[in-house]
């Protein structure tokens, strides 16, 4: 196998034997006093799956590199069992609903879908309850217990593929951490160590890594040994591939920091085309949702109202579909999107340890300790202080905080409306009066809690995004000027007077810190915690980590710099690929609002007139081919009023996990979309 080496040549290793397959016994024949031996041992139902290790061996590497700590036999065991319960409740599940449906009379009405002998068909029909009800109890037992087996089947295989998908999308930045670690002359060793203990920054990376370093510390193996059984064991290709070169560079005597630099941009190429191979599988599902429902809704509800017009009765039927499947389905679908998005999204790294003293807890001193008492009234005083300077700040922070202020005020709101009788608020109104009483008593609450939710969060999210543009221009320069002879904190000083907004009080305070503290390790990682940025909080902790170990602090930052910019480059490429089908979805609901406005104006209104004029006296109204008299309008028209407003709310919470991977995003859009619809029905 031919790698890469340190100057950019190929070194020829061979490859050695260390395939997965000598980690798992084999199958072979077995005795009858063995089995029997087995069965004593281990159980009947686990000697089984023992016996047979060659048929399983796929479930114990899925559980290997799904870090499920448990032998496939184990696991399998455990997963009849929990078929078995499944199978049981659902069958008793199935005899309390046949008693159900048999007194509803539901049963009674069945007939079999096969034909059988006279005297056969007769004792069928004879006992028809014990029947019908035995095949529902059957059906229902072993659908459960099958669906819970093959769950728990593959369910290592879905913790896999998504370890494996979150793996390939940080492998880059953990690679140039590496090289950013080796570049300041730290051994290799120390380099996994450091990378395995930074799993709140690099995600799964360092998960594997953590392996590599407990199986050298713990288990006393070689470098060699522990890169090899975690090129065995990882589900990424991706991550093998970088280990197999990586084994055969060190094998050789190759220069580690040169692979690293050279292995970081060969994978950030392939991360950009797994995101690319992401956004395509986005864009389908863009279409699917307009689809199912955009398209379907209308065609179901268009449908609806015709056999109503021919007498039928379907509004239960298009109540279903309002309150009960469209909601369903949209949320379905935004969690189906969460978990297709979940590897693809970077771990948010936690507040960086800087190596200063922690504030002071009780278990921190003697009980007997008056001092103690001083110091947490002071600590008190510093918090109310910081509040009273700034009420907003931890809501800008956190802008789910504001469901604890619009939530209340919302109750409040209903509780005036419907002491003032503003509208009357019951189940009634909202049929004979839907758009006002929908209006005063649900959309007016429904926007008091979202809007200051979606300002706070679009605001933290500029705020963000400004910086992540702005700070690798920032590592630039100070890249540069440190270059040129410049001291990192004269650099910092001249870079925070030409920069804005909240970035530079950050880089003034970085400043200071370093100046008042001779520390520029932990004034960095203190400088990460402030930002709340997590995509430059790994990007300082880089820095703080390779400055700590390297004396070239300009190429620590240019490299920080590239590492920063390269994710910058994805996520403005996912919102610039995603920003047509936002579009799509936009554009399917006004056509939704459209269609549903022309049905309520165009044909709810003379149905009306038509039902509410004398028909001729010698023309019957049951002979005519049509019949308005027992349409309940008023029922249909909140129906479709408050089909609009589910539309809007899950048309645009998907417009902002597709274009942000969040659904927080998604609010601005469902805001307009709820306007547009009260006011177009406001109108009609």
């Amino acid at each position: 196998m031919s790698t890469p080496g340190a100057t950019g040549e190929t070194a020829s290793t061979p490859m050695p034997d260390y395939e997965v397959s000598q980690y798992f016994p084999r199958s072979r024949d077995m005795t009858p006093e063995e089995r029997r031996e087995l069965r004593d041992q281990y159980g009947v139902t686990r000697a089984y799956f023992k016996a047979r290790p060659e048929e399983y061996r796929d479930v114990q590497r899925w559980l290997n590199q799904a870090r499920i700590g448990t032998t496939y036999d184990i696991y399998l065991s455990r997963s009849v069992i929990l078929a078995l319960v499944a199978g049981v409740l659902a069958a008793l599940l199935g005899v309390v609903l046949s008693l159900v449906l048999s007194n509803l009379g539901v049963l009674g009405g069945l007939e079999s879908p096969f034909s059988f002998p006279a005297g056969i068909a007769g004792y069928i029909e004879a006992n028809k309850l014990l029947f019908t009800g035995g095949a529902l109890t059957l059906g229902l037992g072993i659908a459960a217990g099958a669906t819970t087996w093959f769950v728990r089947y593959y369910y290592p295989r879905n913790i896999v593929d998504t370890r494996e998908r979150a793996i390939n999308v940080m492998l880059p930045h953990a690679i140039t951490y590496m090289y950013a670690m080796s570049y300041g002359g730290t051994n290799l060793v120390e380099v996994f160590r450091s990378l395995s203990e930074a799993e709140d920054t690099y995600g799964e990376v360092a998960a594997e890594f953590d392996m590599i370093v407990r199986d050298m510390e713990l288990f006393g193996n070689d470098m060699f040994t522990a890169l090899r059984n975690a090129r065995n064991l990882t589900p990424s290709g991706s991550l093998e591939r970088f280990l197999d070169d990586l084994v055969s560079v060190v094998d050789s005597g190759g220069d580690v920091t040169t692979f690293f630099e050279d292995q970081a941009a060969r994978y950030a190429e392939t991360a950009n085309e797994e995101q690319e191979d992401f956004l395509e599988t986005l864009s389908v599902l863009s279409e699917i949702f307009i689809v199912g429902f955009v398209a379907a809704p209308l065609f179901l509800i268009v449908t609806l109202m015709v056999i109503s017009f021919l007498g039928g009765s379907t509004v239960n039927q298009m109540a279903v579909l309002v309150y009960a499947g469209l909601p369903l389905g949209m949320i379905g679908f935004l969690v189906f999107l969460d978990v297709l998005s979940a590897p693809f999204v970077q771990p948010a790294a936690d507040e960086l340890d800087d190596g200063r003293s922690a504030p002071l807890t009780p278990d921190d001193v003697d009980d007997d300790d008056e001092r103690f008492e001083a110091y947490a009234k002071d600590r008190q005083y510093e918090r109310y202080y910081a509040i009273a300077r700034d009420p907003l700040a931890a809501v800008r922070e956190h802008p789910l905080y504001t469901l604890a202020v619009t939530v209340p005020l919302a109750l409040v709101y209903l509780a005036v409306v419907s002491a003032l009788d503003v509208v009357p608020v019951s189940i009634g109104a909202f049929t004979t009066t839907p758009v006002m009483t929908t209006t005063v008593a649900v959309v007016a609450p429904l926007l008091l809690v979202l809007v200051p939710l979606s300002y706070f969060h679009e605001g933290k999210r500029r705020r963000e995004n400004a910086m992540v543009r702005r700070f690798p221009e920032v590592l630039n320069v100070l890249s540069s000027a440190n270059y040129m002879g410049i001291p990192f904190v004269d650099a910092l000083g001249l870079v925070s007077r030409w920069s804005k907004g909240a970035l530079a009080e950050d880089l003034r305070a970085l400043r200071n810190d370093i100046e008042w503290n001779y520390d520029v390790t932990a004034a960095l990682l203190a400088f990460g915690n402030r930002m709340h940025v997590p995509y430059l909080t790994r990007t300082v902790k880089l820095i703080a980590e390779g400055g700590r170990t390297s004396g070239d602090m300009s190429r620590i930052l240019a490299i920080a710099a590239e590492d920063t910019r390269a994710r910058y480059r994805i996520e403005r490429s996912r919102r610039r690929a995603m920003g047509s089908y936002i579009a799509i979805v936009v554009i399917g609901y006004l056509v939704y609002l459209m269609v549903i406005v022309l049905v309520a104006a165009s044909f709810l209104g003379p149905i009306a007139e038509a039902a509410s004029a004398p028909t001729a006296s010698n023309v019957p109204q049951s002979s005519l081919p049509v019949s308005f008299t027992n349409i309940p309008l008023d029922t249909y028209r909140a129906l479709f009023y408050h089909s609009v407003l589910v539309m809007a709310v899950g048309s645009g919470l998907l417009a902002g996990k597709l274009a942000d991977n969040s659904t927080l995003s998604g609010l601005k859009y469902s805001i307009l979309m709820i306007v547009l619809g009260v006011a177009a029905f406001m109108l009609v």
